[in-house]
């Protein structure tokens, strides 16, 4: 860790975070969006920052599904809801970031409070519900691709309730074909496991069960997309239920690849402080709760289908040694959020040098080459 990085992560973490913290996480998340917004168009602002916190080595590039990743390290889906920081994200050390979760129509987002902080269970309260502008407004707003980093779209269902789940794969098909419009952007995340939305209550069948990820995908399937599609896979599900959901995208071509995992639901996860999850309003988590579950589902699909899918690991990375962790366990690549808002945005360059030292020291030439060592 560089003087500056240590220097930054300090002031953040000990002056920054506790100011933050004294206002609403929905206030502040919506702050960081505007701030970022107006960092990402100063070419000054970009130049600056990129000098400051990014850091960047050979040893983590790698080529995936075509597409060249400078490092592994990426934003999650979920808080970049109207790609508001795509430009200002490759400036902080990211190699790739996924907006949304978009869909089809608009949503304002669920009820208020949308987010809350558990600082001692190192995880964020979320209940948005795919807030965002709608998938037309959205990529006609992303400003043109200079591919500093990849750049993915989060697709899922609108969330209000639907007559039948015909309906709910429709919506999400007409999301994907507006998509197909835009050039913006270089992946598809396909999210079928978000816990807060209101579809989920009166469907018998969901997008996260084999047959209904079947359907989906079979209607998918008709659009011929040109870009690799990751599934985002829910976190709470039996090792057998996981394995016949990859069992069924196995069977679609342009599937290429699985994100583990979405946030929990479970409050009796031991990774919770007690006082803080009673305390803790409606809504789901992520955060170090996920960890253990993201990597152990992680080992699993690598074991299965490592030769088949790439694996994206999400859920508790704070460090650079919680990313190598998962990148042994499997994954090509990792995303993160909760993270960078308990450790501050210098924490990107911070766990790619970290990162860069942590293979070396283990031997390997490249990341590729620690994927699935300890599967």
């Amino acid at each position: 860790m560089s003087y500056i990085d240590y220097l930054m992560g300090y002031i953040y973490r000990n002056i920054i975070k506790r100011f933050l913290f004294l206002f609403p996480a929905d206030s502040v998340h919506e702050l960081f969006l505007r701030v970022g917004k107006k960092l990402g168009q100063s070419g000054f602002s970009k130049n600056l920052l990129r000098k400051i916190w990014r850091y960047d080595n050979i040893i983590l590039e790698q080529t995936i599904c075509g597409l060249d990743f400078k490092n592994p390290i990426g934003l999650s889906a979920g808080f970049d809801y109207n790609a508001d920081l795509v430009d200002i994200l490759p400036s902080l050390g990211f190699g790739f970031n996924t907006v949304g979760t978009v869909t089809h129509e608009s949503y304002q987002g669920n009820p208020a409070p949308m987010l809350g902080r558990l600082p001692k269970s190192k995880s964020l309260l979320v209940n948005k519900g795919f807030k965002n502008a709608g998938i037309s407004t959205v990529l006609s707003h992303m400003s043109a691709h200079t591919h500093e980093a990849m750049r993915g779209v989060s697709i899922g269902a609108t969330n209000k309730v639907y007559p039948n789940f015909a309906g709910m794969i429709e919506n999400i098909l007409v999301g994907f074909y507006e998509a197909e419009k835009f050039r913006q952007f270089d992946y598809y995340e396909l999210n079928i496991s978000c816990p807060n939305l209101l579809n989920l209550q009166n469907l018998k069948d969901q997008l996260s069960s084999p047959t209904g990820l079947k359907q989906v995908l079979e209607c998918l399937e008709t659009l011929h997309l040109d870009r690799p599609v990751f599934i985002k896979m829910p976190t709470e599900k039996t090792e057998t239920e996981i394995i016949n959901l990859m069992a069924v995208a196995n069977k679609f071509s342009f599937i290429k690849g699985l994100i583990f995992s979405n946030l929990v639901k479970d409050r009796s996860n031991p990774a919770f402080d007690p006082e803080e999850i009673k305390r803790a309003g409606q809504g789901n988590f992520s955060g170090k709760p996920v960890e253990e579950a993201s990597n152990n589902l992680l080992r699993l699909a690598y074991k299965k289908y490592h030769e088949r899918f790439i694996l994206i690991g999400v859920g508790g990375v704070f460090t650079a040694e919680d990313a190598y962790k998962k990148i042994l366990y499997g994954a090509s690549l990792v995303q993160l959020i909760t993270g960078m808002v308990y450790m501050g945005p210098q924490q990107i360059g911070v766990i790619n040098r970290g990162l860069t030292k942590l293979l070396k020291q283990g031997g390997y030439k490249s990341v590729s080459e620690a994927i699935g060592v300890k599967a």
